[in-house]
């Protein structure tokens, strides 16, 4: 797997061989990329992104590639993470860049009100990935934890990689598209 575009363009993605990773193909990202493109500029140095359940952080990678300013990626299983700081090295991103939170992702969005989240991160995104495991059935949650946070800016979108059986039963959020690829289903949804 490899960055499909901008700076870091074929730069290598893990590989990360853990129990339940499984990185977003080059042809999805390129896909996904291309339907934000009509919403955000990922070229704009002020762009903030969110990477949740990151696992090889394909998603975010590709958005600090395309420009993006910031990418937090949020993995709650640290030898996951750490090979995730491994390819972020050999790419060149920087901790600031691109911090690291060893986290569950529910955790993370309850935890952006409390006082014991870092002053200097931002509290809300312009764009935000998720793509859990499909077995754990996380979208509803984590898409409500999110919602009932106010994670999104204004016109901030969301994207949800998962299986045709799973489905997103929120009503807060605008349904811009879905993207099929065989057994996965990318929704991309925008805050009002």
């Amino acid at each position: 797997m490899q960055i499909t575009s901008g700076r870091l363009k074929g730069a290598n993605i893990g590989p990360v061989q853990f129990d339940g990773v499984r990185p977003t193909t080059d042809r999805m990202r390129q896909a996904i990329f291309n339907a934000l493109s009509h919403h955000i500029d990922f070229a704009s140095p002020n762009v903030e992104v969110l990477d949740i359940c990151a696992g090889t952080g394909a998603l975010g990678l590709e958005a600090i590639s395309r420009g993006a300013g910031r990418c937090i990626f949020v993995e709650k299983n640290a030898l996951v993470a750490e090979a995730m700081r491994k390819t972020m090295d050999k790419c060149g991103i920087t901790k600031e860049e691109s911090p690291i939170a060893v986290a569950d992702a529910i955790a993370f969005l309850r935890g952006i009100a409390s006082e014991q989240y870092p002053n200097d991160m931002p509290k809300q995104w312009d764009c935000i990935f998720c793509d859990p495991p499909y077995a754990a059935r996380l979208l509803n949650p984590v898409t409500d934890a999110i919602i009932m946070n106010t994670a999104l800016k204004p016109g901030g979108l969301f994207v949800a990689e998962h299986d045709r059986i799973e489905t997103i039963t929120q009503h807060s959020l605008t349904h811009l598209t879905t993207l099929a690829f065989g057994v996965t289903l990318v929704d991309i949804f925008q805050s009002a």
